[in-house]
């Protein structure tokens, strides 16, 4: 592997559980990428549903691999941050996969001007297979995530220089929290690409735990942010509220 300015080594890590049906076009994403200098981290959280025998099928392909129980999501990704080598870290979940093979070449020919945080756009699938277009929000510094989560974690390449764990403690919403902690750092510097990173397939963990999520939310932002800025921003929280639950009911009458 080379490493060095003018092709840095990129770590890519996918974390799974019984993600049969979506693993091998993830895979495939990252391995047919025309930029060679990548290492490859698949960790699997146990899987019984053939998972691990698709992962087997490309061994050859991957840096490290490894199939064993975790405690979610985020403890999973620190153990690929724990064995990874990269100057540049991406976190591809199964399911989702790169949006061509160029991505890497695309984004790291380019001209880094000293970034320490690379994102993109993104094309979010739903469950019929029909993607549209998500531009990403301009991140500036942690006020620019105040409202959430508006850069797709999988279209985020972060530094080395950066990086932290994630907080395994929390279930849905540690890369919110890993985002924010990384820009009070000195050295943040972000780099926005304006082009899509990934295809980014709807019906995750959140998307299925919207209680828990936001409760979780509501946690994160008192921590991160305080209990004023929390007061100011209820207007907006309830907003959301509002239309989560219309969304819900037009879903609703749509099937009725």
């Amino acid at each position: 592997m080379i490493n060095n300015k003018k092709c840095p080594l990129i770590t890519v890590i996918t974390v799974v559980f019984n993600g049969a049906k979506f693993i091998e076009e993830t895979i495939l994403s990252v391995i047919n990428q025309t930029y060679k200098n990548v290492e490859y981290i698949v960790i699997d959280g146990g899987s019984s549903d053939g998972t691990i025998d698709i992962i087997k099928n490309y061994t050859d392909k991957l840096t490290f691999w490894i199939s064993e129980p975790d405690k979610g999501i985020y403890d999973a990704m620190n153990k690929g941050i724990k064995v990874a080598n990269g100057e540049w870290f991406n976190f591809l979940n199964a399911g989702d996969r790169f949006i061509e093979n160029e991505v890497f070449e695309k984004i790291f020919s380019s001209d880094l001007d000293s970034a320490t945080l690379i994102y993109g756009d993104t094309r979010v699938l739903n469950q019929d297979g029909q993607s549209y277009y998500h531009k990403a929000n301009t991140l500036k510094n942690e006020n620019s995530l105040k409202r959430g989560m508006k850069v797709c974690h999988q279209a985020i390449f972060y530094n080395r220089e950066i990086l932290n764990f994630y907080d395994s403690s929390l279930r849905i919403n540690a890369d919110w929290k890993h985002l924010i902690e990384m820009t009070r750092k000195p050295n943040f510097k972000p780099l926005k690409c304006n082009f899509p990173f990934v295809y980014y397939r709807l019906g995750g963990l959140s998307a299925n735990n919207t209680r828990y999520s936001r409760q979780e939310y509501k946690n994160v932002f008192l921590e991160k942010y305080g209990v004023l800025n929390y007061i100011y921003h209820i207007p907006f929280f309830m907003h959301m509220a509002i239309r989560r639950n219309l969304k819900k009911l037009f879903k609703k009458l749509r099937i009725i």
